[in-house]
């Protein structure tokens, strides 16, 4: 890292992002407090953390290790998280977004879809898939057929916004 500025930089990204900097070992060189929070302080040692685990796939499959995954509604160490893994060749920067899973937020996203229309059925298919689960998954969890869901997704995207697509709010 480059001095205080880089530091003071990463420190005021935000009050709920978690931010860990590991150069190409895996060696932690840097994390702000939700970091710590999520991971526990790792300053110094080698990451052998989910996040790592995560990574450790993208080098797996991928000719090219340089660049950014991100791996939507993931586990970390018991925390549910968007995580932002960049690989910019030299420095390995994971990103931690916590979800918030509260009831709370159930109730907005079903009073958001009943307002756009949706019935009761194509809410609770909507909520499965904002919570990553895939196709298969929610056509076993319904007893219905992937057909049957494609049928019923196609249906609940006509009636909302571009935004609230696949591509947008799965990985």
């Amino acid at each position: 890292m480059d001095g205080q500025n880089d530091l003071k930089h990463f420190a005021n990204l935000g009050t709920k992002l978690g931010l860990c900097v590991k150069d190409q070992d895996k060696r932690v060189l840097y994390q702000n407090g939700n970091s710590i929070r999520t991971c526990g302080n790792m300053l110094g040692q080698q990451c052998s953390k989910t996040c790592m685990t995560l990574y450790k796939k993208i080098e797996e499959c991928s000719a090219i290790s340089e660049g950014m995954k991100l791996f939507k509604a993931t586990e970390i160490e018991g925390h549910k998280v968007d995580a932002l893994i960049v690989n910019d060749g030299d420095k390995i920067t994971t990103m931690l977004y916590p979800l918030d899973e509260s009831e709370e937020k159930f109730q907005k996203q079903e009073a958001y879809f009943r307002e756009k229309g949706l019935t009761k059925s194509e809410i609770r298919i909507m909520q499965m898939v904002l919570q990553g689960m895939t196709n298969a998954n929610i056509a076993e969890k319904l007893f219905i057929s992937k057909a049957t869901l494609k049928t019923h997704l196609n249906n609940i995207y006509k009636k909302l916004p571009e935004s609230m697509r696949p591509s947008q709010v799965r990985n």
